[in-house]
């Protein structure tokens, strides 16, 4: 049984006529009715009683018609969902994402994705940056919103955010009202920091500026994600620095301060696979802007 067997039963069906279903279908009258003998002897009922005046369906007739309706309604969609998906505009993108990006200018460009996209499933994400990556290699992932390097060859990238770095202290912080902090304050400061298997390297450009200024700050507790560093912090366990876009976000017992100069900005890549192919995913990159937004203060 083929399609076209079903579009041909339905024309009849409708019409209750072989001479207006043969016109319907831009069919001869005598090869229409041999394609309904044909489906009839295949199914092995008979689905319309001929007269030399009348066409009327049987009990068969009547439920294979809407069966047929529904299979051919379903092909239809089946075809649309095709072109759609081909196109780029229908599937499921599985994307991570770091807990700083989750920004106010990100949510403009998942919702103008969103709008433009409508069939499209986004399942986000909460995810550090290693992890981001073994689950892009492993293709448990389509897309990494997450912070460089981007360790592994078949992995392609392009930067999407630039922001400066905050320090993130408890209210009652010595340093909260000071007028300047200066690098050398942070000697003997304790520190609550992501635990080293998760940092990806974020915290080298601050030791550094510290050891130049022959500051040694003491790291005491550790943490596997982003809120509960933060909220650590805010309990008075130590401070850290930060991605500025975290002090968007007002949290009880939290302060934030601006760094001694000399930082770099604090960068965002997008990552894929670079055999990805997929329409849904090259649509998704191409929603950001050719060169890195910078955010934070």
């Amino acid at each position: 049984m083929e399609l076209r067997h079903l579009r041909y039963f339905v024309a009849v069906a409708e019409e209750l006529n072989f001479r207006r279903a043969a016109e319907r279908l831009r069919l001869a009258q005598p090869p229409l009715s041999a394609q309904i003998k044909s489906l009839e002897g295949e199914l092995g009922v008979q689905l319309l009683e001929r007269t030399t005046r009348s066409v009327k369906l049987t009990h068969a007739g009547r439920v294979f018609l809407t069966e047929a309706r529904a299979v051919l309604v379903a092909a239809t969609q089946a075809e649309q969902r095709a072109k759609r998906a081909e196109q780029g505009l229908v599937g499921t993108l599985r994307i991570g994402l770091i807990a700083p990006s989750a920004n106010a200018w990100l949510a403009d460009v998942l919702r103008g994705f969103q709008q433009r996209f409508p069939g499209v499933q986004l399942s986000l994400f909460d995810l550090v940056s290693t992890e981001q990556l073994r689950r892009l290699h492993e293709g448990e992932l389509d897309l990494g919103l997450l912070r460089p390097p981007v360790g592994f060859a078949e992995l392609e990238y392009q930067f999407i955010e630039e922001t400066v770095q905050a320090l993130a202290m408890p209210a009652g912080h010595r340093f909260a009202k000071k007028g300047k902090i200066e690098w050398s304050d942070f000697h003997d400061e304790t520190l609550v920091l992501m635990h080293p298997s998760v940092q990806h390297g974020y915290y080298d450009p601050f030791f550094s500026a510290c050891a130049k200024a022959g500051a040694k700050p003491r790291p005491m507790q550790y943490a596997n994600d982003i809120q509960t560093k933060m909220w650590l912090i805010s309990a008075g366990f130590g401070i850290a620095p930060t991605t500025a876009t975290l002090a968007e976000v007002k949290r009880p017992g939290l302060v934030f301060r601006d760094l001694p100069p000399g930082l770099p900005l604090v960068q965002t890549v997008l990552a894929w696979r670079r055999a990805d192919e997929s329409p849904v995913v090259r649509a998704f990159r191409e929603s950001f802007p050719p060169s890195p937004v910078k955010t934070g203060p």
